[in-house]
Formats: structure tokens, sequence, C-alpha cells
């Protein structure tokens, strides 16, 4: 099953060699492991949508979806799944 977090969890993030998430803090927290990386661009209508998502394991168990917003450099866990 999959939740979706609405709105997304703002989460504090350490980066590795190579600009790769290896630990959060905040909403959720702990060590990543990344499994997957892809880019998303769109103009939603006037205010456009710059981000790069992360499918990562949390903790060695627990998957999820986050995000780095480009445009603010925030960065969001905004699905885990069960």
């Amino acid at each position: 099953m999959t939740r979706l977090l609405s709105p997304s969890a703002a989460v504090d993030v350490e980066l590795g060699p190579g600009g790769a998430p290896t630990s959060i803090s905040g909403a959720l927290s702990g060590s990543i492991d990344p499994i997957a990386r892809w880019k998303v661009e769109a103009s939603w209508w006037t205010r456009p949508v710059v981000r790069e998502y992360w499918r990562v394991l949390l903790n060695n168990h627990l998957l999820c979806e986050m995000y780095h917003d480009l445009s603010s450099n925030d960065w969001f866990v905004e699905r885990v799944f069960d």
C-alpha cells in the first residue's frame, strides 16, 4: 500500500559525495540508501515546477519517495510505501 503525504513532510537532508542524499531529519529521520532518481520539469499554469525525485530506503526498511524542490532548495518526503 502507498500513503501519499499531503502536504508533503519537510525534511533536512545531508548530502554525500556526488550530491546523493545520505540522511534526513525532520518529520522522518534516519539514514538513506538511494534507489532511483528522476527529474520533473513542468510549467504548471504560471508557477513552474522543477523537482528532483528520489526513491529511497529509510533506515534499511521503509521505502519512501522524496523530492528536492530546485526552485526553493527545500526537501520533502511525499510518499511512503507500506
